[in-house]
């Protein structure tokens, strides 16, 4: 294809893209074409069908770097570049790979000499059907947890299920003070309005600041975080503040792996019932891994452990201290530059540390709470993504009174701008 003539051989090809679509051949010079003629957005839906096609074609996953380059999206053209890295190429296209590499890190150290500033606006809509999470019969829990007949759920007890409509936004802020150290912070905003219980209506305002520190392929930060929640509750037991310190690590090992430790001390606590009051201690890791194959998959999985240290004693002398383990696995598949699907699955294993603290009958409570959700990003414009997702919870327990199942759908329009 000549110099300049892009936008023409573009324009020939789309016009069979219908028909076409999914023959190697064609996809890479409609790919081709896009890119030299200036429609980078283009270009990587036609290299990402080559590359579903054959996950090894290193002109096209080449390509693919290079249109995402041209997007300004630098994240995803390094993430292109070292999946070809790995794969051992030839001198010539490693000198290709070396230079589109020393250009980004070069654009994006002329973005790091100034303040960035980040932010998101976003709608939910949904639906969710135990929007308190509260077990299912609740007359025979209290029997069961109390040995006390015949109660009747009230306020917070009650199983409630509702309509959501809901609004999100958020900013953060980074400010280089040199190569290395830069100055973090950001807060967000969450809105949850429950249209058939008003009454359960939550605001949610996170603030934090910190600093981070990246040397080689290693990154330090930490910082303080500041929460407030108020929900108007029948009888407003949800209401909290929270302080918090967290510090993370993290390194990446390869082109494809990256791993993290880190750690979270917070300080909870709940302006109407201070027998809730808590100083929390967490620890865990993490490991990310992007694959060299079709449809780019990744995964990540966690771990963590912590407890929660009680302030004040419940009328029985215990208290509300907790000891939990838990992990989680995020899979993600991507579709082209616009669609993405992804899954999550959680478990938390977690335990009473005094005796009685939650029954009269049962000395130390066990719980086993799981949750799995389901959902895909589209990113159906520029700056603009919608995602729909689903999630269900649920807590088993040998106290009744503390079982629930829980399912949440909500769909989400995000606009995000720099």
């Amino acid at each position: 294809m000549h110099a300049g003539q892009g936008a023409q051989a573009y324009a020939l090809l789309e016009k069979s893209e219908f028909t076409r679509a999914g023959e190697v051949e064609f996809d890479t010079l409609l790919g081709i074409a896009a890119l030299d003629g200036g429609k980078p957005d283009k270009a990587t839906l036609a290299f990402e069908r080559v590359l579903a096609v054959d996950p090894n074609a290193a002109g096209a996953r080449l390509d693919m770097a290079r249109a995402y380059f041209a997007l300004g999206d630098y994240q995803r053209a390094r993430q292109e570049l070292d999946l070809l890295a790995g794969d051992k190429p030839p001198p010539a296209a490693r000198l290709m790979i070396d230079q589109y590499r020393a250009a980004i890190a070069e654009r994006e150290r002329a973005r790091s000499k100034h303040t960035v500033v980040s932010g998101y606006l976003e709608g939910v809509a949904g639906y969710d059907d135990n929007i308190t999470s509260v077990v299912g019969d609740f007359t025979n829990a209290v029997l069961a947890t109390y040995s006390l007949p015949g109660f009747q759920p009230t306020g917070n007890a009650v199983m409630r299920s509702s309509a959501i409509a809901g609004s999100n936004a958020g900013f953060d802020v980074v400010h280089p003070l040199s190569d290395t150290l830069s100055l973090v912070g950001g807060a967000d905003l969450h809105y949850r309005n429950l249209l058939q219980a008003a009454n359960y209506t939550s605001e949610q305002l996170d603030l934090r600041g910190g600093a981070s520190y990246a040397v080689g392929a290693n990154l330090l930060r930490g910082g303080l975080t500041l929460q407030g929640f108020r929900q108007r509750t029948d009888v407003p037991t949800a209401n909290r503040n929270a302080l918090g310190l967290n510090l993370e690590w993290r390194h990446t090992f390869s082109e494809r792996d990256q791993g993290s430790l880190f750690g979270l001390a917070t300080r909870q606590r709940y302006p109407d019932i201070a027998v809730n009051d808590v100083d929390s201690l967490i620890v865990g890791g993490g490991w990310l891994h992007q694959f060299a194959a079709a449809y780019r998959p990744m995964l990540y999985g966690s771990v963590m452990t912590g407890q929660d240290n009680a302030l004040d004693l419940l009328a029985n002398g215990a208290d509300n201290g907790k000891r939990y383990s838990s992990g989680r696995v995020y899979g993600q598949l991507s579709f082209g530059a616009t669609l993405d699907l992804f899954g999550n699955f959680g478990l938390m294993v977690r335990s009473d540390r005094a005796a009685f603290a939650r029954s009269s009958n049962i000395a130390y409570g066990n719980d086993h709470l799981q949750d799995l959700t389901l959902g895909l990003n589209w990113r159906a414009a520029p700056n603009w993504t919608v995602r729909p997702q689903a999630t269900y919870s649920e807590n088993s327990s040998n106290i009744a009174l503390s079982e629930f199942r829980r399912t949440e759908a909500t769909i989400t329009a995000r606009y995000d701008f720099h």
